[in-house]
């Protein structure tokens, strides 16, 4: 095989995971896999108890005490940009734009001639929910050396939001490895085709732990480690934030909505410091994630399907799968940065950078092989070293964490088609996770929630079921 152009030597990183020394940190000591029972489901909460924590999640916001945080370095391996679908590619015209360097900025829906991408709806979002309680809470975007321009001139052209309550942050790039081809193998859900597999495979055979000159974000554990080291938690404490909300960009049920108040104003109101949204794990491929899992004592974890080799534990048995969408006090991370408000104020940014690895050492290794297309046009499965945010939740004991059931796109999936159209909008509004991971995804369900979604957050109403 000729090598690509991409592919380099093996270095001191390559020869580590070979090795066997970057292998994926198991679970260790009692768990069992989460039971349907163990969560509240909030869509059955008691009406009362939903309507104080809805006033709960209320005065957070009133106080200028919430951040609206979102997710939007990720490098698009599984959702390649060069490839978009053809419905994207006629947005992107309505819109007078030919390429695009990020994922946030894919167009997701047309509603009254407007064209919106997932970082539109993200922002309309904030807006509408601004005007509705008269607030002005502050938004944290994480963007990448890659697409940090873009992202941030979007923001600024597009947005309602003033420029004094957005803040962002950029991820650094990472050198990649490629995979071995066990690795590839494990993780075929990440690819979009088996032609892909099987190219990934065949690199992988011969060029195993050699450098890939293509770099990209390592991880959304990183959301955590430079939100510290950036120093934007320092502004954010500056400002009063004591809540930070954090979502993917692609998930559009993930609303600033009645649902997302009642969580917030339950965390609130228990004293919990990080709550997690989970939804019944499906069958079939789609059925593969982070897994909710409780120790003897009760406490949760998110763990990833690496996590579990060897443990006699099938991720599959727990009942509920990570959405990927959450709620953090700033006390849960002074516990994992060994940290508190007076040395993040205080601290100058090489101290910052120190607090920051203090807490990044304590994360397991994960090793994501995703692929990567090549100049020659095949396919490699490569990886960089990162840190899992959501596996945050198992690095130190006590950290208070909490999880809360919504409804998945998988819940409504099936009686969707078949669903009169006042129903379908009331399916559509239930759902909280709908992740837009390949372009497979792009269309069919998710496409047919996207315009309902997008109505409820240009013209409301969020404080209220629709």
């Amino acid at each position: 095989m000729i090598k690509p152009d991409e592919i380099g030597a093996r270095g001191p990183l390559g020869e580590a995971y070979l090795r066997g020394r970057l292998a994926q940190a198991r679970l260790r000591g009692e768990f069992r896999p989460s039971r349907r029972e163990d969560v509240a489901e909030i869509d059955a909460l008691a009406p009362t108890e939903s309507r104080q924590a809805i006033e709960a999640g209320l005065g957070l916001l009133r106080r200028g005490a919430v951040a609206y945080g979102v997710l939007a370095a990720g490098a698009s391996t599984r959702m390649n940009l060069a490839e978009v679908s053809a419905e994207a590619r006629r947005l992107l015209e309505r819109v007078g734009r030919a390429e695009l360097k990020s994922k946030a900025l894919v167009p997701v829906v047309e509603v009254g001639g407007r064209v919106l991408s997932f970082l539109d709806l993200f922002l309309a979002n904030v807006e509408r929910l601004s005007g509705e309680t008269g607030t002005a809470c502050p938004v944290v975007v994480l963007v990448s050396e890659a697409n940090g321009d873009e992202i941030v001139e979007h923001v600024a052209r597009a947005s309602k939001i003033p420029p004094h309550d957005v803040l962002s942050f950029r991820q650094t790039l990472d050198a990649q490895v490629i995979a071995t081809a066990a690795d590839v193998e494990r993780a075929r859900k990440n690819f979009a085709s088996e032609h892909d597999v099987a190219s990934a495979l065949e690199l992988s055979k011969e060029f195993a732990g050699c450098d890939l000159g293509v770099r990209k974000p390592g991880g959304h554990g990183e959301f955590l480690h430079q939100l510290i080291s950036s120093g934007t938690l320092g502004r954010l404490l500056r400002r009063g934030v004591r809540y930070v909300s954090i979502r993917n960009i692609d998930n559009i049920g993930g609303l600033l909505d009645h649902r997302w108040l009642t969580i917030l104003g339950r965390m609130a109101l228990s004293g919990r410091r990080f709550v997690v949204e989970v939804s019944r794990r499906p069958d079939g491929p789609a059925g593969k994630g982070g897994a909710l899992i409780l120790r003897p004592d009760g406490a949760f974890e998110l763990a990833e399907d690496p996590a579990f080799a060897g443990t006699g534990v099938d991720p599959r048995d727990s009942y509920y799968i990570n959405d990927a969408t959450a709620l953090l006090d700033v006390d849960y991370l002074y516990r994992i940065y060994e940290t508190s408000a007076e040395e993040i104020h205080a601290a100058a940014p090489p101290v910052l950078a120190e607090i920051a690895e203090r807490g990044r050492r304590k994360f397991p290794a994960l090793i994501d092989v995703k692929p990567v297309p090549l100049s020659n046009g095949v396919v490699a499965g490569a990886f960089v070293r990162e840190t899992n945010l959501w596996e945050s939740t198992g690095v130190e004991r006590g950290l208070g964490v909490d999880a809360a059931a919504v409804c998945s796109v998988k819940d409504i999936e099936a009686a969707f088609p078949q669903a009169s159209a006042a129903e379908q909008k009331r399916l559509a509004l239930r759902v909280r996770f709908a992740a837009t991971k390949k372009w497979d995804d792009y269309a069919g369900i998710n496409a047919a929630l996207a315009p309902h979604l997008a109505r409820r957050v240009l013209e409301g109403p969020l404080l209220t079921e629709p």
